[in-house]
This record gives C-alpha cells, structure tokens and sequence, in this order.
C-alpha cells in the first residue's frame, strides 16, 4: 500500500515523498517535486512490486551517499542532536570521501578501510588523529545510517552497527595544586582581558565547562541567590551552579560596565558574537610558569577538590553535569595520601570489628 506525505525542507521548498510497503517486500520510497509524480510512481511500483517486475537493488541505488547527507540535513534531523556543529563537520569530509558511491555498496568493509585511511591522514595542523577522534567521525556516520535505515528506509542495515570500536588513551591525569592554582589566578587579574580571571575563576570552583560559561547570559545569573542557570550544556540539559562569593564580587564589577545591548556575561566586540580568550589564557599560563595545561583542566581540578573533600559520586555528577558516572571516574584523580587515609580507616575498622569478634 502507498502513502504519501508532503515535506517541508529546511530551506522552505516542498517535496512530495511516496513510500510503498507491501508485505513480503522490502520498504521503497521516492521524493518528487509535485504530488502528482509522487502518485504515479507509487501506483507504477505497485503494479511492478506485484507482479515480480521491480527491481530492488536497482531503485536504492539510485540513492547516494550524498543524496543522503542532503536530506539528513535539510530534514532538520541534526538539529536534535547535540553535537551538531561536529557532526556537519565530520559528515562534510565523509561525503568528500563517499559521496558518489551507492548507499547499497556502502559496505563495513570500505568503512573499515576509510577509517584507517583516516587515522594515518595528518589534521591540517599536520597532527595525527587520536582513537577517540576517529570514533566521533565514525559515530556521526553511523548516525547518519540510522536515519537512512529508520526513516528514510533507503536500506536495511546500518554498515557502521558491528564495527568496533577504537580503543581511547584514558583521560589525561593533570590537576592543579594549590600553588599552581594561586599563580594562575594572580596571573589571570593580570592578563589585558577583563574577562580571564572570572570566567578561569567560575571554571574552578564550578567545574563549569567552559562553552557553558561563554554561552551565559546575564538574565540567567541571579545574584541575590548567588546561582547562575545553564541553559545550553554539552548533554542537553539544563542545570544551575552555584556562584562563590570571589565569583558574585567579579561578576558585578563586569555587571557595572556591561553593554545593555549585548545578552552575553563575556561579549566580544560585536553583539551576539562569542569571546575567544586561547591568546589571553596561552600568556597566563606563561606567565604563571605552568606547563601542560587546558582550560579543560579545571573541571578535572574541581571534581578532584570537591572529592577529597567528601562528595559522593551522586552530588558530583550533579554539579558537573554528568549523564553517567563512567564519565566521572575520568575527572576524580584522588591523590595517594587521600587514598592512603580512606585505606586506613578502613583497615582499622575491619581490623577492629574482626578482633571483637575474635575475642
């Protein structure tokens, strides 16, 4: 039986998309300009499916790689997901490598390959790509698959499903002492940017990532309460943190001298435009003689700090904004004398217990 469905894509044309299913038979579908086509060649597939005369393999290939990419996109399809500016990166050097070949000659195998060919292809700052780099790209087109398989039934298997994944270095292990943290903050009140020594601040005592922080609007910072919402994060939902008295005194100085006109805490120049402090945060560190150092690393010092102090895995997935507590165990690099005090105690309450009963 066929159904037709009229479509809007995202630069407002209008499609008509035919989709015959008749049971025993795989899914095939078209799109046509006008509604009129879109019935005609359902009706004519019909009649071919029915009477033996069609030919499967022939219809999705007709459907490219690239043909796909376009509809995934015009559909709207990536703006649901939340890597979305990622993901049209990776799926524009896919279609550069795939996107003449057939959907139906997409293999696992060729995937395979591309993968590899991938990896021992340099980045444009001639570096070469990580485990964990190479498994994004080979997530976005598996996304990609998905949608060819569960919407568009242009084919009947994901090739990227049973490919394994790339084995990932575990995360880097680099947390500020407090010496290091006092030479950094001093050389952030330094720096030429007014901006540095708040938003390194919010990072470290928040473990705010630091998009979060640049994408916070002043409507969403409440300074009687000392909270600040997060609207957009990095898993999709929104979270508030709470603001240390150092944080609120920072802010306000910035509050005093804003620019009503622009709705971001740290605005550039221009009014919706996104501040870039990588030179301001490069002379800081410089200045503060601290070598191996992301902004990054702050969020790795805050759940450290707010464990040694006692937070249970529960309350810092909560404050850092974690889905899962796999992804916590990357950040919580207890040091050995707080692993050494936890082991003793313990020790002696084992031991303790075990001698009371002895006795």
């Amino acid at each position: 039986m066929a159904s037709i469905y009229k479509r809007k894509n995202k630069d407002s044309t209008t499609v008509w998309r035919a989709v015959v299913r008749i049971k025993g038979y795989p899914t095939v579908c078209k799109h046509f300009e006008r509604k009129q086509e879109a019935d005609d060649w359902a009706a004519d597939t019909e009649r071919k499916i029915k009477r033996g005369e069609f030919k499967f393999d022939q219809h999705n290939q007709l459907h490219t790689f690239k043909e796909l990419v376009t509809r995934f996109l015009n559909d709207g399809a990536i703006e649901h997901h939340r890597s979305a500016d990622d993901t049209r990166r990776h799926l524009t050097f896919w279609t550069e490598r795939l996107g003449n070949y057939a959907l139906v000659h997409i293999t696992p195998e060729l995937i395979g390959k591309e993968r590899q060919q991938l990896m021992d292809t340099p980045t444009p700052k001639n570096k070469k790509r990580t485990a964990a780099t190479t498994n994004r790209y080979i997530a976005s087109l598996s996304l990609l698959f998905s949608y060819a398989v569960k919407q568009l039934h242009w084919i009947n298997e994901n090739p990227c499903a049973n490919l394994i994944k790339l084995k990932e270095n575990p995360g880097r292990d680099r947390i500020l002492s407090p010496e290091e943290i006092d030479r950094l903050l001093f050389a952030c009140r330094q720096s030429k940017s007014p901006y540095l020594y708040p938003i390194v601040l919010i990072s470290i005592t928040t473990g705010a990532r630091q998009g979060e922080i640049l994408n916070l609007e002043w409507k969403h910072v409440d300074f009687n309460n000392k909270l600040a919402y997060l609207k957009e994060t990095k898993n999709g939902r929104p979270r508030s943190i709470s603001l240390s008295d150092a944080v609120i005194t920072a802010l306000r100085k910035l509050y005093e001298t804003r620019n009503p006109l622009k709705p971001l805490v740290f605005a550039s120049k221009t009014v919706f435009g996104r501040i870039d402090i990588k030179k301001a945060w490069q002379s800081a560190l410089l200045k503060a003689g601290i070598e191996r150092c992301r902004a990054h690393d702050m969020r790795h010092t805050f759940a450290t700090m707010a464990a040694a102090q006692g937070a249970s895995n529960i309350e810092l997935a909560t404050a850092m904004g974690h889905r899962t507590l796999q992804m916590l165990q990357r950040y919580t690099h207890l040091d050995v004398q707080i692993t050494k005090k936890f082991s003793n105690n313990i020790s002696e309450s084992i031991l303790k217990d075990n001698q009371t009963t002895t006795n």
